[in-house]
């Protein structure tokens, strides 16, 4: 299970690279993960959070809003935080057209506009707000999402 000590109801932001990481890179930007999430606060008051690299290509914060809600600076920082390590590391978070696909451990970016060539992979949701949905709905059929056709 993605992230077991935060509830299902925690916000999640997920980044998806242009590119994978290097391992090298990998360790790298999860040590800044960690800093940042122990230091991240909204109206000073610290965040629980947590961010991880997953299929070394995403980047997920995940925030538990039952004690300190995220705030528009707190959201902001973690925006700074992400388009820095992107700076550093050459790589677009921020692209939203181009998605990455699965199908039997195969991975693929594609143009948003392909999806409908692809209907047997799985699609990345781009659209998870929460840990519940990043648990359950992150990873689908693009068949079977609000994506097709």
């Amino acid at each position: 299970m993605l992230f077991p000590n935060f509830p299902e109801n925690s916000k999640v932001w997920v980044y998806a690279a242009n590119r994978f990481f290097t391992e090298h890179e990998s360790k790298i930007i999860q040590h800044n993960l960690d800093l940042f999430t122990k230091q991240w606060a909204a109206h000073g008051s610290g965040l629980i959070a947590i961010g991880s690299i997953l299929h070394n290509t995403f980047i997920v914060l995940v925030a538990d809003e039952n004690r300190v809600k995220a705030s528009g600076c707190s959201v902001d920082s973690s925006v700074r935080f992400i388009k820095d390590i992107g700076k550093e590391f050459e790589i677009d978070f921020f692209n939203r057209l181009h998605l990455l696909i699965e199908k039997n451990g195969e991975f693929k970016r594609i143009h948003f506009s392909e999806l409908q060539t692809h209907l047997d992979w799985n699609l990345f949701n781009p659209l998870v707000q929460n840990l519940k949905e990043l648990r359950e709905n992150w990873c689908v059929k693009i068949s079977e999402s609000q994506f097709a056709k």
